[in-house]
């Protein structure tokens, strides 16, 4: 196999095998992939990521956004995406990490912060996701933070401290809005970020726009433009997405159709299975042996 850094080729020697790796460290997962990926639909929940080798693109409705070496892609929310690997050979893989944002730490962060960002601390981030230019110093705590995995000791003492370093850095940077979107309960985050973070923990409900408009203390036809504007869609095919998603997973998880129907918030089986057809283009029968690589 061919490598363009070392730190790709450490990570592929880490994994043993391609696909999706957990490691010990919370919320970090490595990545490994041989061949190009068209675009296949997936949940991105709040995360950090990066590509060590190739090229990966993201797509929510009219707005994409394309990773490589020399950026990463801040995702604040958990939102309906779609997604695709390019540039990747058998002999040249895909390699990728990523952190997921814990927003207890992130919040920590930005109480500390906040004595030297009070002209910041109103600021809105519109966008909910977005790639920005990989600095030298996020690139050199992502190697160092790598390198704690081949040693329980320095996981155990540096790996806490470097992914905290990794937050404050992301946090100063121009895009370090989108890392307080990620905290609901931040008074300068996008006004749609909580009211995705409410449609998230509530989805399977049988939501109404008048009841999210009030979470989001907006008119209907407010919170319809401003979400539609920020997500591509509106909030009750938000919850429709969310859904489907949930259930593709259950599926794959070896659940039973009826039982992932009715869990995931609908009460009719025929309906489920027209738009879940309708949205991925196979039936949830046939989703239950389809599992993404890129999830």
């Amino acid at each position: 196999m061919e490598f363009t850094s070392s730190l790709a080729r450490q990570v592929v020697a880490k994994m043993g095998s391609e696909g999706c790796h957990l490691t010990a460290i919370d919320g970090l997962k490595l990545y490994s992939c041989s061949s190009n990926i068209p675009l296949i639909p997936l949940v991105l929940q709040p995360t950090i990521c990066f590509v060590l080798q190739g090229q990966k693109r993201v797509t929510t409705g009219k707005s994409s956004y394309i990773y490589d070496t020399h950026t990463y892609l801040i995702n604040s929310v958990t939102r309906p995406v779609e997604a695709s690997l390019s540039e990747v050979s058998k002999d040249k893989p895909y390699v990728g990490l990523s952190l997921a944002i814990d927003q207890h730490l992130v919040g920590q962060l930005m109480m500390e912060m906040a004595p030297w960002q009070r002209d910041s601390t109103n600021e809105q981030q519109m966008a909910l996701t977005q790639s920005t230019r990989l600095t030298a110093s996020i690139a050199d705590l992502i190697s160092r933070l790598v390198d704690t995995l081949d040693n329980p000791m320095d996981q155990q003492i540096l790996a806490d401290s470097l992914r905290r370093e990794l937050y404050y850095q992301v946090l100063k940077g121009p895009c370090g809005g989108l890392l307080r979107n990620s905290v609901s309960n931040h008074a300068g985050a996008n006004r749609i970020a909580p009211v995705v973070h409410y449609l998230e923990q509530n989805f399977e409900r049988n939501l109404d726009i008048e009841e999210i408009a009030s979470v989001a203390g907006m008119s209907s036809s407010t919170l319809h433009e401003h979400f539609r504007k920020v997500t591509s869609v509106s909030p009750i095919q938000y919850v429709k997405s969310l859904r489907l998603h949930k259930a593709r997973s259950m599926l794959s998880s070896g659940f039973q159709v009826a039982e992932v129907c009715y869990g995931v918030g609908y009460s009719s089986p025929s309906q489920f299975s027209r738009e879940f057809k309708r949205y991925f283009g196979f039936t949830p029968s046939e989703s239950r042996s389809s599992v993404s690589t890129l999830s």
